[in-house]
């Protein structure tokens, strides 16, 4: 398991993303290749991927699944359909944003092991990402290849298991 008891990096190299020309679809390039972002045509994209906010959701959807995954696995349980529904509600006044998510499973579990892989599922990284504080530090800068943000942030720990496909705490 990796605890943090310090501010980490998380990625060796930043996430970045291009605007195609002329469109509102992002070419994002990551670790291990690309994906792409569009909106919807009724936002003024051609739908050629998920919008941003489908993104987010689905990045939750994906937290949530392997760890429960790897909780289960750890525990040796015989549950091996899960399937996990997300949407979201936003209110203007104030500006609020609330996540519904369900999980369903596609054999039996017991109580107790429902209220562990709740709680497992509620602490998953992301969710626990989404429920902190965020801070975003937003820079301009003429050079493309400029680092994200100041690029004053602590380098990865070479002493930690910490590695490009490891960030994530094991529950």
């Amino acid at each position: 398991m990796i605890r943090r008891k310090q501010t980490v990096r998380l990625f060796p190299k930043d996430i970045t993303g291009d605007l195609v020309k002329d469109r509102q679809e992002v070419i994002i390039n990551w670790r291990a290749g690309q994906m792409v972002l569009d909106e919807p045509s009724f936002n003024g994209g051609k739908d050629m991927g998920p919008d941003p906010f489908t993104t987010v959701l689905s990045g939750l959807i994906g937290c949530t699944l392997t760890t429960l995954r790897m909780y289960i696995k750890r525990k040796e349980w015989d549950i091996t359909d899960i399937h996990c529904s997300i949407n979201m509600l936003q209110e203007a006044e104030p500006f609020k944003t609330s996540i519904f998510r369900t999980i369903t499973f596609g054999q039996p579990v017991t109580d107790e092991q429902k209220e562990r892989l709740l709680w497992v599922a509620k602490n998953c990284p992301v969710a626990k990402l989404l429920q902190g504080e965020i801070v975003i530090d937003t820079h301009l800068s003429d050079d493309k290849a400029a680092p994200a943000g100041t690029g004053n942030y602590p380098p990865l720990d070479a002493t930690s298991t910490q590695t490009p496909d490891n960030h994530t705490s094991q529950l």
